[in-house]
């Protein structure tokens, strides 16, 4: 009997991150075929959204933000990949709603304009964990955050907020993302909570092992082992 690999328009919910530049980081599942994807996107919404979702921020510094998009405006992670979703309906959350469909927004049905795809991954479970601790490095000249790089369950999608932007790498290149590796820490076994705490790190470039530069981390912004796992391996 012949199989086939289907991606299902859906819902996704994403972490929402950033002040003058705005990105998401996609909740990833290795359990359900349409979430199995480390996506980094960076996006607009509305002046008078933003302008609330900041407000709010800046109220509840130590809250974390969820935007996913309605039940009416599904799409898939292809779809984004090769340009025919460039925009969607959302809805934006303080914390992570129980169920997105019942649960009262922040900031209800906005559009959501795709502006640059930062990273679009689907897991290879192929593919052996990194020997060292690894992240995506993201930003532009006034802020940068960190997406730990997932492999295969049991894993951990963890988001963190750098303190200023690395001068040691250029623009272009902190825009389009890249690799970082954290020196001494390894990738496995799972973290059941964050492994990097607000202080400078000494972090390698790409896996090139002859280079070494430093980041300094602001905040944890979001963890979670139970997320992107059938069963959570941290669970008590």
């Amino acid at each position: 009997m012949e199989h086939s690999i289907n991606n299902n328009p859906d819902q996704h919910g994403f972490v929402l991150m950033g002040s003058n530049n705005l990105y998401l980081d996609h909740l990833p599942m290795f359990f359900m075929q349409n979430h199995m994807y480390h996506l980094v996107l960076e996006v607009t919404i509305p002046e008078e959204a933003k302008k609330a979702y900041l407000a709010d921020q800046e109220k509840h510094p130590d809250s974390f933000y969820i935007l996913g998009n309605l039940q009416n405006d599904m799409f898939t992670l292809p779809s984004v990949a090769i340009g025919e979703t460039t925009s969607f309906q959302a809805d934006i959350f303080r914390g992570l709603p129980e169920d997105p469909n019942k649960d009262t927004p922040l900031i209800h049905n906005i559009t959501t304009e795709i502006k640059q795809l930062i990273r679009l991954r689907h897991f290879d479970y192929n593919q052996p964990f990194p020997e060292n601790l690894t992240y995506v490095l993201f930003g532009n000249e006034k802020e940068a955050f960190l997406s730990h790089y997932l492999t295969k369950q049991p894993d951990f999608m963890h988001v963190v907020q750098l303190k200023k932007s690395p001068k040691w790498l250029q623009i272009q290149q902190l825009k389009m993302g890249i690799d970082i590796n954290f020196t001494g820490m390894q990738d496995t076994p799972v973290y059941c909570s964050s492994p990097i705490k607000t202080g400078s790190y000494k972090v390698m470039y790409q896996g090139q092992s002859d280079t070494s530069f430093a980041v300094e981390v602001s905040r944890s912004i979001f963890f979670s082992t139970d997320v992107p796992n059938s069963t959570d391996p941290c669970a008590q």
